[in-house]
């Protein structure tokens, strides 16, 4: 099982390294769904049909990973963990996406570029502790159905933003988000609602 792994593993390591774009627009259509259907065989991942991933997405070997139809992975994302992405999402170009706890994303939503979702924080709570050996203690994030989160966002731990919600660039999500609101800033408040 190992073996079968690391090889499935090495072979979508070098098709990630292979240009999307090439003379001919069909070669574009196939690497981006090859990269799919690759890992796709690699066992605790589930890739569903018309999934594109771009090139120098780093999937972390051990994640457990399920990406619905028609979504779409552009170039340089980092995914690593257990994380449930649902339909014809996009995930823009350098997110990060940490699921040590669970990161689940419904379906239909826009995730920008250069955004960091995390599933696990440090209790620093206790000085004695350095906080190089700080216990991590994993949670699970939801991003509910047709959220847009623009670019340099970051959602921390165990938050739930709920559907139609949008989120301004910059923000930083420390609450939960309910359905329909619009929030922005340092850390993020709501400042109006979707009609």
């Amino acid at each position: 099982m190992k073996l079968k792994r690391d090889s499935i593993y090495f072979v979508y390591k070098i098709i990630s390294f292979f240009p999307d774009k090439f003379i001919f627009g069909f070669w574009f259509k196939a690497i981006v769904r090859l990269r799919a259907r690759i890992l796709n065989l690699m066992p605790d991942m589930h890739i569903g049909e018309n999934v594109k991933i771009y090139r120098h997405v780093k999937i972390t070997r051990k994640s457990k990973i399920a990406i619905q139809e028609k979504t779409v992975i552009k170039e340089n994302c980092h995914l690593a963990g257990n994380i449930e992405i649902g339909k014809r999402c996009n995930i823009l170009n350098n997110t990060k996406i940490d699921g040590t706890g669970k990161v689940i994303i419904g379906n239909d939503t826009h995730i920008g570029r250069e955004n960091d979702i995390f599933s696990h924080y440090h209790d620093i709570s206790k000085k004695e502790i350095l906080v190089n050996q700080s216990k991590e203690v994993p949670q699970t994030t939801l991003i509910g159905n047709n959220v847009m989160l623009f670019s340099r966002v970051a959602v921390m731990s165990g938050k739930t933003i709920e559907d139609n919600v949008v989120i301004a660039y910059g923000s930083v999500v420390t609450k939960n988000c309910t359905e329909a609101g619009i929030y922005a800033g340092v850390p993020a408040v709501q400042i109006g609602m979707r009609e």
